[in-house]
C-alpha cells in the first residue's frame, strides 16, 4: 500500500483542519490537525509534507516520522508537529481499515472498552451564575461525575488577574455541582508562580481534583515548585510536542498527569512515547483533546490501548458541533462514560460531500 495524495479540509472561520490520505488501494484515512493556525499548518502540509509523503508505505511509520519531522528540525516546532500529527493520525487510520481492525488493536489492544469522562467548560466570557447553569445543564444531561472550568485570563491577553473572582467563581460552581462531583480547574498559563499558589490556598475548601496548567506551560522549573508546595495533582502538556519536553516534566517530577495531545504533538506514536515515560515514573498519561471529531476519536483509541490512561478524559460542553456536524453517527454518552468505537479504524464515518460544501478542500 502506498500514499497516493494528501487532501486537506480547511475551515478558517470554523477553526478546524481535516486530513484525508489516499491510498493506491483505494483504501482511506482521516486525521485532524490542531486548529489553532489553519492557513500555517495547510503551508506547511502542501510544501512540506505531502512531497515527502507521496509514494510512501503507512505501515513505514517510524521512517516516514524521521523524513519530515527529524530531517526538517530546522524548522521544527509546534506548527510542524501540528501538521504532522493530523497525517500521522490518517495513516494510522488508513493501516487498520486496510486490516480491517479497530485501532486500538494496532497500539496495544483494548486495555478498557469504556472511558470515564469530565465535562469541561471553555468559556471565560459568562457570569458565574452562568457558568454555573452550564455545568448544570451538562451534568443533566451526560451525567459526568467530574467537571473543569477555567479561571484567570489566559496566557498572553495581558489582562490583569483578580484571584478573589476567580475563587469565588470556583465557589460558586463547586456550590452548583455539590459535593461528590470532582472540580477540575484550569488556567491556560494564567498565572505566576506566587498567584498559582495564593489561587489554590484561595479554593482549596472546594476540593480541587486536579489544577491544571496555571502557569506558564514552558516552564519546567516552576511546576517543580508546584508539585513540591501545593497538595493538589498538578496537569501539563497539552501544548508539548518534543519527546525531551515529555522527559523533562516527567522524569524532573513537575507534574502528576501529562496530556500530550495526538493531534498536536506529533501523533499517536508519539503520544504513546509520553504515555510510556508516564509508566516509567509512575504517573497519569491523559491524552487532551476538546475537538468532539476525528481527533477526539483518535484520542480515544489512544485512551483504549493505554493503561496508564487512568484518569478522566476531557468532553467540551459547548454547544457549537462544528466538527460532530461531519460524522454520520455521534458520539454516545451513557452515564459519564463514553465507549470507544469498535469499526475498523478510527471506528467513525464522515459525510465527505458535506465536508466539501462547507470547507475549503485542497487537493
Amino acid at each position: 500500500m502506498k500514499v497516493t495524495n494528501v487532501v486537506s479540509y480547511v475551515g478558517i472561520q470554523q477553526r478546524m483542519f481535516y486530513v484525508k490520505v489516499e491510498t493506491d488501494e483505494g483504501i482511506t484515512g482521516y486525521g485532524e490537525c490542531s486548529p489553532m493556525q489553519v492557513d500555517s499548518v495547510l503551508q506547511i502540509i502542501e510544501s512540506v509534507i505531502k512531497p515527502q509523503l507521496i509514494g510512501m508505505d503507512p505501515f513505514d511509520i517510524e521512517r516516514i516520522e524521521e523524513k519530515i519531522m527529524r530531517k526538517h528540525y530546522k524548522i521544527s516546532g509546534q506548527l510542524l508537529a501540528a501538521a504532522y500529527s493530523g497525517v500521522e493520525i490518517a495513516l494510522w487510520d488508513a493501516k487498520a481499515k486496510f486490516l480491517g481492525q479497530p485501532l486500538y488493536n494496532l497500539l496495544g489492544g483494548k486495555y478498557r472498552a469504556t472511558i470515564p469522562l469530565y465535562g469541561s467548560s471553555m468559556s471565560r466570557d459568562l457570569s458565574n451564575d452562568q457558568e454555573s447553569g452550564k455545568l448544570r445543564e451538562g451534568l443533566d444531561r451526560f451525567q459526568f461525575k467530574a467537571v473543569k472550568i477555567k479561571v484567570g485570563p489566559r496566557f498572553g491577553t495581558g489582562l490583569p488577574v483578580d484571584l478573589n473572582e476567580d475563587a469565588e467563581k470556583v465557589r460558586r460552581v463547586r456550590e452548583e455541582i455539590g459535593p461528590d462531583c470532582k472540580l477540575m480547574v484550569d488556567g491556560n498559563s494564567s498565572y505566576t508562580y506566587i498567584q498559582a499558589v495564593q489561587l489554590f490556598d484561595k479554593i482549596k475548601q472546594y476540593d480541587i481534583h486536579h489544577y491544571e496548567e496555571p502557569c506558564p506551560y514552558y516552564d519546567v522549573d516552576t511546576y517543580v515548585r508546584l508539585c513540591s508546595t501545593l497538595p493538589v495533582p498538578i496537569h501539563v502538556g497539552e501544548q508539548d510536542w518534543n519527546i525531551f519536553t515529555f522527559r523533562d516534566f516527567i522524569a524532573k517530577g513537575a507534574c502528576h498527569l501529562y496530556a500530550a495531545d495526538p493531534i498536536k504533538c506529533g501523533g499517536i506514536l508519539s503520544a504513546k512515547r509520553a504515555a510510556t515515560l508516564c509508566r516509567a515514573f509512575n504517573i497519569h498519561y491523559v491524552p487532551h483533546n476538546t475537538t468532539r471529531g476525528v481527533g477526539f476519536a483518535a484520542a480515544l483509541h489512544l485512551a483504549s490501548s493505554t493503561p496508564e490512561c487512568t484518569s478522566y478524559y476531557e468532553y467540551s460542553i459547548e454547544k457549537e458541533g462544528i466538527r460532530e456536524q461531519f460524522l454520520t453517527q455521534q458520539f454516545v454518552i451513557k452515564d459519564g462514560f463514553i465507549h470507544v468505537p469498535d469499526g475498523p479504524g478510527l471506528g467513525i464515518d464522515l459525510d465527505e460531500e458535506k465536508m466539501e460544501s462547507v470547507l475549503h478542500v485542497v487537493k
